[in-house]
């Protein structure tokens, strides 16, 4: 356990700034804001016992890739190899300044999701949470992410 609590605090500390050299934009563009890490414990996956996956929030304006003002690219890509075969994952938002939520599925190849969502501009408060499944077949829950994102 405390090789765990270690390894969760190392990827706190770590993920953010992997994070902002991975997902550089243009200079007038705000970088793209990590929401954590979801960790997926008890699966034994392919010789280990968690996969990490790594969360961020890309608010617009942005011109690579396109985003619409009031608009924010949600994204999960590999946090540590090795990674499970599939997963589903889910973002909850809330708009603090005007009052929209919503619920969106993110779509593509796991690990490497993403959605664009209208949540109009404002401060933007969202969960990142979903299951991932093995080649073998198990199902496993993942620890939600959560952050904010202030959106143009």
């Amino acid at each position: 356990m405390p090789a765990l609590r270690f390894t969760r605090r190392a990827l706190a500390v770590a993920a953010p700034a992997a994070a902002a050299v991975l997902f550089t934009g243009v200079a007038t563009a705000a970088p793209p804001q990590p929401m954590g890490t979801a960790i997926t414990i008890g699966c034994l996956n392919q010789g280990s016992l968690a996969s990490l996956t790594s969360v961020t929030a890309q608010p617009g304006p942005e011109a690579q890739p396109p985003l619409a003002p009031g608009h924010v690219l949600f994204s999960t890509t590999e946090a540590m190899s090795p990674m499970p075969a599939a997963g589903q994952v889910t973002v909850a938002w809330m708009n603090r300044d005007n009052g929209r939520t919503g619920i969106v599925d993110l779509t593509g190849t796991y690990p490497n999701l993403s959605a664009v969502v209208d949540t109009g501009p404002g401060n933007v408060l969202a969960t990142v949470f979903g299951s991932v499944s093995l080649a073998s077949g198990p199902l496993c829950n993942s620890t939600p992410a959560t952050g904010s994102v202030i959106v143009g």
